[in-house]
């Protein structure tokens, strides 16, 4: 099992950097940044700082969407970037969350497949140095890329369709559906029924796909804390789909945070909307507690067959602010190493 870190930039390069610079010297295998642009620190410009602090940490954006910047200039600046950092990139991939909804749009309206695809196919030609045709019929290639440049892609997905499609089509799959061994299960067996389909496997082999799960975490001495401190990030998670059928009082918990949701407090531990997330979706969806509590939990992940990796998604530090730089540090000297 390895382990990486996301991190939403919404404190200063220099910090982000440190903290990126501290996951490296952690054991950290991969650092993701996200890409929404309102709520934090530019996406590109962030990971050209990490890349130029950092020697082994894979990095990349965790994840990317289509609707605010040109396919094309997101292949262009993965390929500029790999040059900064060659062999140490990876794309995550992805039709959006925060980044939509602050430009007005919604999460339902932007999660169709047919996007993913498209920018995934777009993305993988154009970094091998091949033509894609604009939606005015022109063609469009990396005219400077010299020799292509092979950045493993991974797709996120939530409901079963968008699963399905990073099984067919990712070097790699990242799942944000739940951190409980039976949502783990239900999300894994799309991604694989994908895979399975474009006549691919799963699992740590050589050319099989790399599957990751998404996971809100804090942990902390005080476990009630660091609970509470995670139901922002939790509310994140439940404002996509899932693939799974929920009970009708557990929809009801879903249907109030997402209508309740604040964009422009996206995994805030002070956000309002937090106060609707209740303990079972604590428990489901996130990485919570105190290190005993972490540790069992990993250990719950990890006695499903097939996932590789666990990103761990530390809150936005807020109200009862658990830095983000703890988290690292106890996860890595309390659950990474008593494994």
């Amino acid at each position: 099992m390895k382990f990486d870190v996301g991190i939403l930039a919404s404190e200063p390069v220099p910090v982000i950097v440190r903290q990126v610079q501290l996951a490296e010297s952690l054991g950290f295998d991969t650092a993701w940044i996200a890409d929404t642009h309102l709520v934090c620190r530019e996406l590109w410009v962030t990971l050209a700082a990490c890349a130029a602090r950092t020697s082994r940490i894979r990095l990349g954006p965790g994840i990317t969407v289509p609707h605010t910047r040109h396919i094309s200039v997101t292949a262009s600046a993965i390929a500029s970037l790999s040059e900064l950092a060659e062999g140490r990139l990876v794309a995550g991939i992805g039709t959006g969350g925060s980044a939509a909804e602050t430009m007005g749009l919604t999460v339902a309206k932007m999660a169709r497949v047919a996007t993913l695809e498209a920018m995934a196919g777009a993305l993988r030609r154009l970094l091998a140095r091949e033509s894609i045709r604009l939606e005015n019929g022109a063609e469009a290639r990396l005219a400077w890329l010299e020799r292509p440049s092979p950045v493993p892609l991974y797709l996120a997905g939530s409901g079963p369709r968008m699963l399905d499609a990073a099984g067919r089509l990712g070097d790699g799959a990242i799942m944000y559906s739940g951190v409980a061994p039976w949502l783990v299960q239900a999300a894994l067996a799309c991604v694989a029924g994908g895979a399975k389909a474009a006549g691919r496997a799963i699992g740590d082999r050589p050319g099989n796909l790399d599957i990751a799960i998404w996971a809100p975490t804090s942990i902390a001495a005080d476990r009630a804390l660091a609970r509470d401190h995670v139901r922002g990030r939790v509310a994140s998670a439940l404002r996509h789909a899932f693939p799974v059928r929920w009970s009708p009082e557990d929809q009801a918990v879903i249907d109030q945070v997402r209508a309740a949701y604040d964009s422009y407090e996206h995994a805030s531990a002070a956000s309002r909307h937090r106060l609707l997330v209740t303990d079972r979706f604590v428990d489901l969806m996130a990485l919570a507690g105190n290190p005993d509590d972490v540790r069992e939990q990993v250990r719950g992940i990890m006695s499903v067959a097939g996932v590789g990796r666990i990103i761990l998604l530390p809150q936005v530090p807020g109200r009862a602010f658990v830095e983000r730089e703890q988290v690292l540090r106890l996860f890595a000297d309390q659950v990474m190493a008593r494994l």
